[in-house]
């Protein structure tokens, strides 16, 4: 090799060298940043949490609740579709254990289930807005939904139940972001949930099943989705239940109603 060669070849090899370092670099620092994204995306979405859920949250100035946001250890009890006689059977197994929890009611049901609603009332359960009779409104008006489905079971609850509600749970999720801030505009929040026992789903609603989604997600500020409708397997799903209270209580969790999760 002459000494021309030399003097080319060498300081393009160092070049070449440190060029590949430095890209080493910012490929594992890119790599470490997408990894710490994924991580983030996995610890907020948790595995029960619908990512268009989490999106809503985020953007509705605080009309669209999915979880407390204190860090504290607490979580929230909510429970669908009633009341029923089913509803019966949850306050006795809340009652039992002293703890507090939510019912999102239609309004529908309502006139002929006073004594329900005098239980849950007494008991100091909170008690709010599931619509008037369970119509998914994700493709409905803004404005038919506050007046046939929201505003109408608002007026229910207050002369039934002697309760003045401004949280709503609407069915199956089904709510667009431009009907939450419709209804944020008339005072209403929207209220979602971190954690579904999939309590409805034939498919993986033994107790076991649902004991088992709670104690594998439980986290502070957690709102669990739950229902007093009978899927078929009540019995099992009010000795779940109990197991869900005793297991939370003993990993420091303190129930409460979804007006006090934060």
């Amino acid at each position: 090799m002459t000494r021309f060669n030399r003097i080319v070849i060498i300081p393009c090899f160092l070049l070449f060298c440190i060029f590949s370092i430095s890209c080493k670099g910012t490929k594992d620092k890119i790599i470490s940043k997408i990894n710490t994204t994924t991580n983030q995306e996995k610890l907020d979405s948790l595995p029960l949490i619908p990512r268009h859920f989490l999106e809503q949250e985020k953007v509705s100035n605080g009309h669209c609740l999915l979880r407390g946001k204190g860090g504290n250890k607490l979580v929230a009890l909510t429970f669908d579709d009633g009341p029923t006689n089913l509803s019966n059977k949850i306050l006795n197994v809340l009652k039992k254990n002293s703890v507090k929890a939510t019912f999102f009611w239609l309004g529908k049901n309502l006139a002929e289930n006073r004594e329900i609603i005098s239980k849950a009332k007494k008991s100091g359960h909170q008690i709010a807005n599931h619509s008037w009779d369970h119509t998914n409104g994700w493709n409905l008006d803004e404005q038919y939904i506050w007046e046939q489905q929201v505003a109408k079971t608002i007026e229910e609850l207050k002369t039934v139940a002697g309760v003045q509600s401004k949280y709503y749970r609407p069915p199956f999720g089904g709510i667009t972001q431009k009907q939450i801030d419709f209804l944020g505009s008339k005072g209403i929040t929207t209220v979602l949930w971190s954690i579904t026992t999939m309590d409805w789903d034939k498919t993986q609603n033994d107790g076991i099943d649902l004991e088992n989604k709670f104690t594998s997600y439980l986290h502070p500020g957690a709102i669990v989705l739950m229902h007093d409708y009978d899927f078929g397997k009540s019995e099992q799903m009010l000795v779940a239940l109990e197991k869900m209270i005793i297991y939370g209580k003993s990993q420091g969790y303190r129930f409460v109603t979804v007006e006090q999760i934060n």
